[in-house]
């Protein structure tokens, strides 16, 4: 079999955490180069897993022909340039979330990928959770009825380096930690944001960028949503509750545990599922190869990037406005 080809622009905790190493692990995959912010970075993450190219930008690494496709993993305000330099040289590109800061440059990075015949995906790879994905196949099957109510919330300190996420010329909480809320909320649901109403609270050490962020939303069919994201709550729950005319779900899938409990309550009384948790950075790499090699998409597309970035802006305007926004 073909084994793909990796190139790695950018290489912070969560290349160096969860993507080099999801790539080391794919029988299917070989990391053969990277870019980083600085040469001497770049130098040390090639030493630490055995890359065999190190280049002095993402122009450099998306021109080897030796390179099949790029993980881009920059600053969020990065993205652009860097999709834009692989879709040119004919690169398949796995872009971290948000896919961009902007529509006009999402709709952009889309439509060059598109005229080079090259696949574009979102990393948005908590989709890729096994007990998401069993809580979105409950929702379909109709067993809480017409939905209500879903309520979400996502929590992520900042690390000791990754200061760059409180630079609020990188989207700040809502492009850093909100998007996979954004993401998650309608492929869960299988409904549309119509309208968003938010409030933000701004970095409490004095700093431009919002801490912690609370969004309204009214979907279709009579729906709503109220999504939390923070980085200054280090106990929070991580809970996703859905709430429908004949039943309700609830879990902690995104608590960062090894196990998870899904609980489902019906007119038959209450059930409880557990899942050992999902290595799900590697399930992305793996489905990615798939995808090169012609199998079905079961990733987030460019195109979905780009509804994402289209909610997120309507989240910016309310906050800015203070008050509700069509989507």
């Amino acid at each position: 079999d073909t084994v793909v080809r990796w190139g790695i622009v950018g290489l912070g905790a969560v290349v160096v955490d969860h993507v080099a190493p999801a790539i080391a692990n794919s029988p299917g995959s070989r990391l053969v180069g990277c870019a980083g912010r600085t040469l001497e970075k770049t130098r040390s993450f090639a030493a630490q897993f055995g890359v065999e190219r190190v280049y002095r930008s993402h122009e450099e690494l998306a021109r080897d022909r030796d390179v099949d496709a790029i993980y881009i993993a920059t600053p969020n305000a990065l993205h652009h340039a860097a999709v834009m330099a692989a879709a040119r040289a004919g690169k398949h590109v796995l872009c971290e979330k948000p896919l961009a800061l902007c529509v006009a440059d999402g709709r952009e990075m889309v439509e060059a990928c598109r005229a080079a015949g090259v696949i574009l995906r979102v990393a948005f790879q908590i989709r890729l959770e096994r007990i998401l994905q069993r809580a979105r196949k409950i929702i379909a099957s109709g067993t809480l009825g017409e939905l209500r109510s879903i309520a979400f919330e996502r929590t992520a300190p900042v690390g000791p380096h990754a200061e760059w996420r409180r630079d609020p010329a990188q989207g700040g909480i809502l492009y850093d930690v909100a998007v996979h809320l954004l993401d998650l909320v309608p492929w869960l649901s299988g409904l549309r944001f119509r309208e968003v109403f938010a409030v933000s609270r701004p970095d409490r050490r004095g700093g431009e960028s919002d801490e912690t962020l609370a969004i309204l939303a009214r979907l279709g069919e009579g729906c709503h949503a109220v999504i939390r994201a923070s980085r200054e709550i280090p106990f929070a729950e991580n809970d996703l509750l859905v709430e429908g005319t004949e039943g309700m779900l609830s879990t902690s899938a995104l608590r960062w545990a090894e196990e998870y409990t899904l609980r489902i309550r019906s007119a038959s009384g209450l059930t409880e599922e557990r899942y050992a948790a999902t290595p799900t950075y590697q399930r992305e790499i793996e489905a990615f190869e798939g995808e090169i090699s012609g199998e079905r998409s079961v990733l987030p597309t460019g195109e979905e990037g780009v509804r994402m970035i289209e909610i997120a802006a309507a989240v910016l305007e309310s906050i800015q406005s203070r008050r509700a926004v069509a989507v």
